[in-house]
């Protein structure tokens, strides 16, 4: 536990920057509460599936907003690896047809009553590193509640996509770092993709993982299994692709408040072939 938790929240230079190592689970076992409902006001719940270490340190909190046709289910098992690396997670669920600048707002409502009551998860909470992650239209969504001045750390982007010009305004008052994960361009491109590392202000990388279509980014696709019973899109090895860079992603910004670790880990990488497309800007640039 104590071993652990010291490379996890302090000491991230001790880990090995290879992918490899964040295909397994981590140290920590972890709780779950599944379908939980956040007061938020007397007009709003949040309903959340909430995943936790059990550490006696306080640990950072991820929050998960899913995209389009899809739901906070989607996102289950990147929630419960994060865990076992050592954060809590919630996964929000929103409207999930449109609304994504109402759903950015919903997410800084949110994230603001974790960071004033984070008791309300129990006592493990660190508010000071709270990080984003949107899939898809959850992406445009992560960018309206930092827009709004949402009090996160940083973000991971899953394959996101944005359609709204306010949306791209938002992205030029963003200065913690934000991570891109996308998938392979040749397959599929997110509307509007280019826009976020164009606009985006902060401290940014940017990356393709090979071969990836847009629904390996989460998991399984809610909206294919709902209809199919089975998704015939994804690609299990891909999906264990995203979690890890998305667990190398936010243990790099959580322990440095920069992408240095994350920019390491896809490096070594890179060069197998696994990724293209990579991108990094290391620092805040003149708003014009």
């Amino acid at each position: 536990g104590s071993a652990a938790t010291n490379v996890i929240h302090n000491n991230i230079v001790l880990l090995d920057p290879e992918l490899a190592k964040f295909e397994s689970i981590g140290p920590f076992h972890t709780r779950e509460q599944l379908d939980r409902d956040i007061t938020l006001s007397i007009s709003e719940k949040a309903s959340v599936d909430f995943f936790a270490p059990i550490a006696s340190d306080k640990a950072p909190l991820v929050v998960i907003c899913h995209g389009n046709f899809s739901g906070k289910s989607a996102h289950r098992t990147q929630a419960k690896m994060l865990a076992t690396w050592g954060f809590n997670v919630v996964a929000f669920e929103v409207p999930n047809r449109g609304q994504w600048l109402e759903n950015g707002a919903r997410l800084k409502r949110l994230v603001s009553f974790l960071y004033k009551s984070p008791e309300f998860l129990g006592q493990g909470i660190d508010v000071d590193r709270i990080i984003l992650a949107g899939h898809s239209f959850g992406g445009s969504a992560s960018i309206v509640a930092m827009g709004l001045g949402a009090p996160v750390a940083g973000a991971v982007l899953l394959d996101p996509a944005v359609v709204h010009g306010d949306v791209i305004k938002a992205m030029r008052n963003i200065p913690v770092p934000v991570a891109l994960l996308g998938s392979d361009k040749s397959l599929f491109q997110a509307r509007g993709r280019p826009s976020f590392f164009r606009s985006i202000q902060g401290e940014m990388i940017e990356i393709s993982v090979t071969g990836a279509v847009h629904d390996d980014a989460q998991g399984p696709s809610v909206f294919s299994k709902s209809a199919l019973g089975f998704d015939p899109f994804t690609s299990s090895e891909n999906q264990g692709k995203f979690r890890s860079l998305l667990t190398a992603s936010v243990l790099s910004i959580a322990s440095s408040g920069t992408l240095d670790f994350a920019d390491r880990v896809i490096k070594n990488e890179k060069s197998r072939g696994s990724f293209r497309d990579y991108a990094r800007r290391s620092q805040l640039r003149q708003i014009k």
